[in-house]
C-alpha cells in the first residue's frame, strides 16, 4: 500500500506541476486598419498605420492604443503582417500620368523614434511593394523588449507622390465599403 501512496503523491505532484505551467497564458493579438469614412492620400515619407480594429485578443501583455500604436510588455514576440498602399480609387485599372508605380515598403519601429529617424531604429522591414498593383509589403520578425515598448507600423513610397497614392481607400468610384483592410498585424508572445 505504501508504494501506491508514493506513486499517487508523485503523480499528483507531477500533474500539479504541469497545471502550474499551463496557467501562464501567452498573449496574442491581431489588429487591422480598415478604411474609415474617406479615402486617405499618402503624405511624402513615412505614413504611420493607425490600427483601428481588434480582430483577436488574448492575454494582458499586448494592447492596442487609441492612436493605433501597440504596447508590448517586456517579453519576446513574433510580429507579422502586411501593409498595402494603392492608386486604385476607381474601378478601372490605375494608370499614372507620371509613369510611376510608386515602389515602397513598410517597417515596424518603436514609437519613441517616430520623429527621429525611425528607419535607422526599425525593428524590421517589410518586403518591397508597389502602389500601382496593390502588392502588399509583408513582414515577419522576432522582437524582444526588456521594458514596456510602444511599436508602430509605417509605410513609405517616397517623396514625390503626385496626389495619386492612397494609404487607404474607403470609396471606389463612389461605392463605399467598410471592409477594405489596408494593414494587419499579428503579435504573438513566445
Amino acid at each position: 500500500m505504501f508504494p501506491r501512496l508514493i506513486n499517487f503523491v508523485i503523480g499528483a505532484a507531477f500533474a500539479l506541476a504541469l497545471l502550474a505551467g499551463c496557467e501562464k497564458e501567452k498573449s496574442l493579438a491581431i489588429y487591422a486598419e480598415y478604411a474609415k469614412d474617406r479615402n486617405v492620400l499618402m503624405r511624402p515619407g513615412l505614413n504611420r498605420r493607425v490600427f483601428n480594429t481588434v480582430e483577436a485578443q488574448s492575454g494582458r501583455k499586448i494592447a492596442l492604443n487609441a492612436d493605433g500604436s501597440i504596447t508590448l510588455q517586456p517579453g519576446r514576440y513574433r510580429i507579422s503582417g502586411f501593409s498595402i498602399v494603392t492608386m486604385q480609387d476607381r474601378l478601372t485599372a490605375p494608370a499614372s500620368p507620371h509613369k510611376l508605380n510608386y515602389p515602397g515598403y513598410c517597417l515596424v519601429y518603436p514609437k519613441e523614434f517616430e520623429a527621429n529617424d525611425p528607419l535607422n531604429h526599425q525593428i524590421g522591414l517589410g518586403g518591397p511593394s508597389t502602389a500601382q498593383d496593390m502588392s502588399p509589403s509583408l513582414f515577419d520578425l522576432i522582437f524582444t523588449c526588456d521594458k514596456v515598448t510602444q511599436i508602430c507600423v509605417g509605410h513609405q513610397t517616397g517623396e514625390e507622390l503626385n496626389n495619386e497614392v492612397y494609404l487607404s481607400v474607403f470609396s471606389v468610384d463612389g461605392i463605399a465599403s467598410p471592409f477594405h483592410v489596408f494593414a494587419r498585424v499579428s503579435v504573438v508572445e513566445l
